[in-house]
């Protein structure tokens, strides 16, 4: 009996390790199913419409890698908020990343490899799917011109490549406000121009002040009807490589504006001069009192007065970048990444090699060498002469 073992103790210990076990097993199962249902609504958000996921992406790009990301960058991806602080170099580095959309659709198919790119497909469902108000379609090009005929330009501008309807959903709380402010009033269609990082919040809580600079005409929302004078304030920048509409964009918003006394500053156009002057052969004499009344300019006070309705893009630069793999994807570019990945450590090299290059050019012991070396090359030229 004394060399038998204890029943009672191996059996305690085998269903503890069973127990550990059967939990992780069941973890890592719910870990994977979860991940099959982000799956499955990402390739459903791809596939309904790839172009408006592209762009919407590209916004949220944009936005991550501007240095005013703090007032870019909202709505921010929660997971990525460590201890209230923001953790920007691990955000980049998974939209670092992330291959061209149509690469996206071909690893979903993958099941078994959905567990190595979980934070690329967490990331991806947060903007393209959790983020589902509002929700952009694109407007086909051969329905372009029935969209901008909505506001009343005069000028001719250059017209964009893409146009994408901002849509929210009917029983949402800034719609139904919206509807409430808008009863019984007038409305118009006027452009907007801004940054391109601004976009992505822009798209999420409206236009707002804050993101606008105060001009000489009021502190508010500028606003245009003609799109030629919205262009200027439409910087452009660098969205996602890896898009399929292009990797420089600038874009413009199409506003519907409530038509209110308060709220909004109206100013004429300054005639015979300026990107303000209507032409000549446009103002016929039975349009002459509505062109002296109506205004190419506005500076919206109060932000609940304009809803964003449609997005235009002018994309300057389509690129042709595509990553095969997220692995490769690593690999390349690795010096740039890290770069990304290590700001800090970056930007203290490149001051030290700025003293360095300062303390070498301020050297006398270097200065005389240097002359001494001048001489010699210039005695050699003129024996070799």
């Amino acid at each position: 009996m004394d060399g038998e073992p204890e029943v009672f103790s191996d059996t305690g210990t085998n269903c503890n390790f069973a127990s550990a076990s059967e939990t992780l097993s069941d973890n890592n199962q719910a870990k994977l199913d979860s991940l099959e249902k982000k799956a499955v609504h990402l390739r459903l958000v791809l596939e309904k419409d790839f172009k408006a996921a592209d762009i919407k992406w590209s916004l949220f790009v944009a936005a991550a890698f501007s240095f005013r990301y703090e007032s870019c960058l909202r709505p921010f991806p929660p997971v990525f908020m460590k201890n209230g602080i923001k953790d920007m170099d691990e955000l980049l580095s998974v939209i670092t990343d992330v291959p061209a959309l149509d690469l996206v659709l071909q690893q979903l198919d993958n099941l078994d490899n959905l567990a190595n790119i979980s934070d690329i497909l967490d990331l991806l469902f947060y903007v393209l799917v959790r983020l589902k108000e509002p929700s952009l379609k694109t407007i086909p090009p051969e329905a372009h011109e029935s969209i901008l005929i909505n506001v009343h330009s005069f000028l001719p501008a250059p017209k964009p490549q893409y146009i994408f309807q901002v849509v929210n959903s009917c029983k949402s709380h800034s719609e139904m406000k919206w509807k409430e402010l808008s009863k019984d009033q007038k409305v118009f269609y006027a452009y907007h121009g801004n940054r391109l990082e601004n976009f992505y919040t822009i798209l999420h809580f409206g236009l707002q002040q804050h993101l606008n600079k105060a001009t000489i005409m009021a502190n508010g929302v500028y606003l245009s009807t003609e799109l030629s004078m919205s262009l200027p304030h439409s910087h452009g920048g660098f969205g996602w490589g890896a898009s399929c509409i292009g990797g420089h964009l600038s874009c413009i918003a199409m506003c519907e504006v409530i038509d209110a006394p308060e709220g909004i500053n109206y100013y004429k156009p300054i005639s015979n001069e300026g990107d303000g002057t209507y032409e000549d052969d446009k103002n016929k004499e039975s349009d002459e009192n509505d062109l002296n009344t109506r205004t190419a300019s506005y500076v919206v006070t109060n932000s609940e007065l304009m809803r964003m309705r449609y997005l235009l893009v002018y994309a300057k630069q389509p690129t042709s970048m595509r990553f095969s793999t997220t692995s490769t994807n690593r690999n390349a570019g690795g010096f740039r990444q890290w770069l990304t990945r290590h700001k800090l450590v970056s930007i203290l090299l490149g001051y030290g090699l700025m003293l360095a290059t300062i303390g070498f050019a301020n050297n006398q012991p270097i200065h005389y060498y240097y002359k001494i070396l001048l001489k010699k090359l210039d005695i050699a030229l003129s024996n070799v002469k």
